[in-house]
């Protein structure tokens, strides 16, 4: 990455957030024709699955969740959190077992842990978006640049 200015850009598997927001809407037309609890809880619960599965769809649409590397350094965002990590900041990428599952975890230089005032090794990134999280972690390896250059902290 360091001579050429390509951005890596990693997003959810199209099918499975397809699959996943077309769920959502199965669950809100549920809620919608289901009287058995009253009318109530039927609009109550049609309303919120509706803004859910919507707000999937236009996720899907927009790629407001991804995985963006560029020559700025590493962007994550997703629903509810947003990480944003220079490449001199960043030391490696490792995954780790947790319930069951493996996790990529970014793991900072000493210096950028003191100056955000973070105490543990490594910080997770919620999710691999769906894909292999071994494939996940070699491009985010090949995507360090090890450039110097000066900061601007």
């Amino acid at each position: 990455m360091g001579k050429s200015s390509s951005i890596l850009l990693i997003k959810p598997i199209w099918w499975r957030h397809a699959c996943f927001t077309f769920f959502l809407f199965l669950v809100c037309a549920f809620f919608a024709f289901v009287n058995k609890f009253g009318p109530v809880f039927s609009w109550v619960g049609t309303v919120i699955m509706f803004v859910v599965s919507l707000l999937s769809l236009l996720d899907q649409i927009f790629l407001w969740s991804r995985l963006r590397v560029d020559e700025q350094g590493f962007s994550l965002r997703g629903w509810f959190k947003n990480y944003s990590f220079s490449h001199h900041e960043i030391k490696d990428f490792q995954l780790v077992e947790f319930a069951g599952k493996k996790l990529l975890t970014i793991e900072l230089s000493e210096e950028s842990r003191k100056h955000r005032g973070l105490t543990q090794q490594t910080i997770p990134f919620p999710c691999s978006f769906g894909q292999p999280a071994e494939e996940v972690l070699k491009k985010l390896r090949l995507a360090i640049d090890r450039t110097p250059r000066p900061r601007s902290d």
